[in-house]
C-alpha cells in the first residue's frame, strides 16, 4: 500500500518525520508533498499531477492523506484523481493524523470498499479525546 501525504508547508514532512520516529523504517512507503507560497498552487497542482498519474498507472493502489479537508492540497488530489479516472486506485481523506497514518501502514485496505475506508476515519476519530472531558462524562477507564 502506498501513502502520500499532502497538506500546507511543514504539516506532512513533519507527520512523515514522527511516523519515522515512532515506525522506522515503515515510513518508507510514506511520500510527502506541500503546498508552499513560493511553489504556489499552479507548480503543486502540476508535481502533484505527475507524481499521482505516474504512482497509480503503474498499478499500485493507495491512500492519500490530507490535512485539511477543502484545503487546496486536498482540492487537488480529489480533482487529479476524478479527472484521471483514478478513483478505483485511490481515495483521499482528509483532517491526517498519526494513529490513522500508523494504522494504514500496516494493514491492506481495498480503496474501493467503502467500509474499509469508514474503518479507518474511525480509528482516527478513536484517537481524539481529551482525558478530562472524559473523566467528567464518567467513561474514564480508570474505573
Amino acid at each position: 500500500m502506498e501513502l502520500l501525504l499532502v497538506s500546507h508547508r511543514g504539516i506532512a514532512t513533519g507527520m512523515k518525520a514522527a511516523v519515522e520516529m515512532v515506525m522506522g523504517p515503515a515510513a518508507s512507503q510514506i511520500t510527502a508533498m506541500e503546498l508552499t507560497e513560493e511553489e504556489g498552487i499552479e507548480n503543486f497542482g502540476k508535481r502533484l499531477e505527475e507524481y499521482l498519474t505516474s504512482w497509480l498507472t503503474e498499478g499500485k493502489r493507495g491512500l492519500v492523506f490530507a490535512d485539511l479537508r477543502g484545503g487546496t492540497p486536498y482540492n487537488q488530489s480529489e480533482m487529479i484523481l476524478d479527472r484521471h479516472g483514478l478513483k478505483g486506485r485511490a481515495r483521499v481523506i482528509s483532517g491526517m493524523n498519526l494513529p490513522m497514518i500508523v494504522d494504514a501502514l500496516f494493514k491492506e485496505f481495498d480503496v474501493t470498499d467503502m467500509s474499509e475506508i469508514a474503518a479507518i476515519t474511525a480509528a482516527a476519530r478513536e484517537g481524539i479525546m481529551c482525558l478530562d472531558l472524559e473523566a467528567a462524562q464518567g467513561n474514564s477507564d480508570d474505573e
